[in-house]
């Protein structure tokens, strides 16, 4: 039996595990919201480099998410997640020195949102199928569920405090400054004493291209999975053109300070929060299919957008944010439950790399897209107008997603947290074993 703790009702090294991840989290969400922040407002940056920068960071996707899966596959994942966060840190702390030495340069923040993102791609990977060998089957649901709720948390609180920081110590030192949680992640991570579940080490392990058309064939032979997949495919390419100008039109259209566009993701994030709250709630109450077409509405709120330019802009805006962010929590605790529990422990690594690096790469094309687009269009009909149109493509791009899982089965056990496959989850917690 693994020890619980009374806080959660979850194993003890989940317990750490979710606070390093929390502490992750906010990373992510203080550094995303400063790096391009500082790129529009102090480097003045066009909407196709705003676009390379915002690309940059998922471009680590397509290009490593495969390798890291297949170098992951039957190795300890715990050093390899405390390193990331501490490459993470580092590459971000690079940047307010340089601005101080009169180097910094859009190139230098797109390389160091590069490093970064490889840095993210094996951090991640790494704690998806770690995650499997800290709880029980029967709980991976309860736990993606408390883990999309701190991601939800740290988009409500990550924007606004990187706005107020960067208005305090200035944009460049705020990016500096927003790198600490990485350190306090990698700290963090050092405290969970758990051992994974592997299969035997063989004499002579397969060559990485093996491991990669492993992880591959699992994934397109499973019909759901390659459902799920190609769903968050083209969900991501929608997020991406989203993200990518959001900010653009916070600053460009509408005036917004680096504090006020802060607010506006924050805003969002109340919306995140509550969707994540009452994820296990929707898929009990309507079932999993049902509660993964809905999810259509993220989308389907962007085309909205053209309202803003008529009347009340700020006020339509942050409405359109909150409810739109509120489905975000619910497609990716489903959709993450289900790969985790379709997957045996032996093939976790390579099976998510293959489902991330296929649903990750199409965010850095949504995000480069966008950018020449925006610019393009903006040239023709003017910025507010190009930005909107392009908002309310990203928009129509997330709906649409949802028709490629129409056809899938009801999964009845996934909306209990139990599993669809078989119970390989026999480790138990061992303190003081790497």
């Amino acid at each position: 039996m693994r020890p619980t703790s009374s806080a959660t009702g979850l194993p003890v090294g989940f317990r750490w595990f979710w606070g390093s991840q929390t502490m992750s989290f906010a990373g992510d969400r203080l550094t995303g919201f400063a790096v391009p922040s500082a790129a529009i407002l102090v480097l003045d940056a066009s909407s196709a480099q705003v676009g390379l920068v915002s690309a940059a960071g998922w471009l680590a996707y397509p290009a490593f998410g495969m390798v890291a899966g297949a170098l992951l596959a039957g190795r300890r994942r715990h050093r390899v997640m405390i390193t990331g966060e501490l490459v993470r840190f580092v590459a971000f702390l690079s940047i307010p020195p340089a601005a101080l030495a009169g180097w910094l340069s859009i190139t230098q923040m797109v390389v160091v949102v590069a490093i970064a993102g490889i840095a993210t791609v094996f951090v991640d990977i790494a704690g998806q199928s770690y995650l499997p060998s800290l709880v029980p089957p029967g709980r991976l649901f309860a736990a993606n569920s408390r883990l999309q709720g701190s991601d939800s948390l740290s988009k409500l609180v990550g924007p606004a405090l990187a706005g107020a920081v960067a208005n305090l110590v200035g944009g460049i030192t705020a990016i500096g400054v927003n790198a600490l949680p990485f350190l306090a992640s990698a700290l963090g991570r050092t405290r969970i004493k758990v051992v994974e579940d592997l299969p035997p080490r063989l004499t002579a392990p397969p060559p990485i291209t093996t491991r990669i058309r492993v992880g591959v064939s699992f994934v397109w032979g499973q019909p759901l999975l390659r459902q799920v997949v190609c769903a968050t495919a083209v969900r991501g390419f929608g997020t991406g053109v989203v993200d990518a100008v959001l900010l653009l039109f916070a600053y460009r259209v509408l005036g917004l300070s680096s504090l006020g566009g802060g607010l506006l993701l924050a805003a969002g994030a109340v919306g995140a929060l509550l969707g994540a709250l009452v994820t296990q709630r929707i898929a009990a109450r309507i079932g999993v299919r049902a509660a993964l077409l809905a999810t259509a509405f993220e989308g389907l709120m962007w085309l909205a957008v053209p309202v803003t330019l008529i009347a009340a802009p700020v006020v339509l805006l942050v409405v359109i944010r909150v409810c739109s962010a509120f489905w975000l929590p619910v497609w990716n605790v489903l959709t993450t439950s289900i790969r985790q529990q379709l997957t045996p422990p032996g093939e976790q690594s390579t099976v998510h790399a293959t489902a991330r690096t296929t649903a990750s790469s199409t965010i850095p094309l949504g995000s480069l897209v966008a950018g020449f687009a925006a610019g393009l269009l903006g040239s023709w009909f003017g910025t507010p107008a190009a930005l909107v149109a392009v908002l309310a493509t990203g928009g129509a791009c997330v709906a649409a997603s949802v028709l490629l899982v129409r056809s899938m089965p009801e999964l009845a056990e996934t909306q209990g947290g139990g599993s669809n496959a078989p119970d390989h989850h026999t480790n138990v917690e061992r303190q003081g074993v790497r």
